[in-house]
């Protein structure tokens, strides 16, 4: 008798026991890329974040240097302005001290003409005391005028002298020239006067060298 056997031949399962060692985990190629840039996106906002800051730090030193400059400004601005002051009293100083030299100047240059001058204004004055002492008791002056003229070193004198006598006026100009004066009669009038005396009026002009010349 044959017999046939319509079962599969089942084919043994070998079963294997768990592994003890630690499996390798897979790893795609794909996750790396996205790993990177994670990092990328991280550094990109770290950068971003730098320069921020580098960006506020250099602001607030601009801010604080402008602010400088602006303090510097300001005190040359006023600076400036007290320099002009200054400078403008410094000229108004130099120009009153340029008048106060010229001040001192011309009072030096006074007083040398006035000690200089000391030995003509000496016979000046006396040049009146000779001309009045000396007029005769007959008579009298009505005028006398007198100048010096330093550049020929001469005193000249006009004189109008009344006399109720005639001689005393001749008498009257020699005693003059013995004075070392150059003295002319000019001219003689005779005259009466409201209470009918008659006398004469005689015009006379005298020049006398002074100053050793």
């Amino acid at each position: 008798m044959i017999k046939i056997n319509l079962l599969r031949d089942k084919k043994s399962v070998k079963v294997e026991a768990p592994s003890t060692k630690p499996s390798l985990k897979e790893i795609k190629v794909g996750d790396l890329f996205k790993g990177k840039e994670y990092l990328l996106s991280i550094l990109l906002w770290l950068g971003v974040v730098g320069v921020g800051i580098w960006y506020w730090r250099i602001s607030t030193q601009l801010t604080e240097v402008k602010r400088e400059i602006d303090q510097l400004q300001a005190e040359k601005s006023m600076l400036s302005e007290r320099v002009r002051e200054i400078t403008e009293e410094k000229k108004k100083i130099e120009s009153e001290i340029a008048n106060l030299n010229n001040e001192i100047s011309l009072i030096e240059r006074s007083k040398d003409i006035l000690v200089g001058l000391k030995s003509l204004y000496i016979p000046f004055n006396d040049g009146f005391r000779s001309f009045s002492s000396s007029v005769p008791s007959t008579g009298w002056l009505v005028r006398y005028s007198q100048t010096l003229d330093l550049e020929k070193g001469k005193l000249k004198t006009e004189l109008e002298l009344n006399s109720y006598d005639y001689a005393s006026i001749g008498i009257y100009a020699g005693g003059l020239r013995k004075a070392k004066s150059e003295v002319f009669v000019s001219s003689i009038e005779r005259k009466t006067n409201p209470s009918g005396y008659e006398y004469y009026f005689a015009k006379l002009n005298a020049e006398k060298n002074i100053g050793g010349r």
